[in-house]
């Protein structure tokens, strides 16, 4: 009679599968590399169209760079060109608009005040303003209103 018991088993180390024959062994770290430099990357653009987007969904606030722009363009129209864009004054500020002063010194001397509002005209935001020249400084708030809505 044959022996009935079977040789004793015995453990072997563990080791990962091979790689499928379609796949290098490099495409793991390809995959790796390509996901800890794509996601900053994303978040990167996110950032950048999120920038883009923005002036469609908040108004400027009276001392930004986008407001400044809007009223240099709006002096210079009007053929007036200060020689600096401060100090500009926050008068209110609600979600639906922005209410700004300033009183601006003029190359050739004297001075100009204007009012400006920031509001909602549909989905855009447009800007409403007054315009005065003045011989000297009056900077007192009583002299500056805001204006008519």
């Amino acid at each position: 009679m044959a022996d009935e018991n079977p040789p004793p088993l015995r453990a072997r180390r563990w080791t990962p599968p091979p790689a499928p024959s379609g796949r290098p062994q490099g495409f793991r770290s390809y995959r790796f590399i390509v996901r800890l430099l794509g996601l900053p990357v994303l978040a990167v653009a996110g950032v950048f169209i999120y920038q883009g987007l923005r002036d469609r969904f908040v108004l400027p606030a009276c001392d930004s760079d986008r407001a400044k722009h809007t009223l240099a363009d709006v002096l210079k129209q009007l053929k007036l060109e200060p020689t600096d864009y401060a100090p500009l004054k926050t008068v209110s500020t609600t979600k639906l608009d922005v209410v700004c002063s300033a009183v601006l010194p003029l190359p050739q001397g004297g001075f100009v005040a204007v009012n400006y509002s920031f509001y909602w005209q549909g989905n855009n935001a447009s800007m409403r303003y007054s315009v005065s020249k003045k011989a000297t400084d009056d900077t007192d708030d009583s002299s500056i209103t805001p204006p008519a809505r």
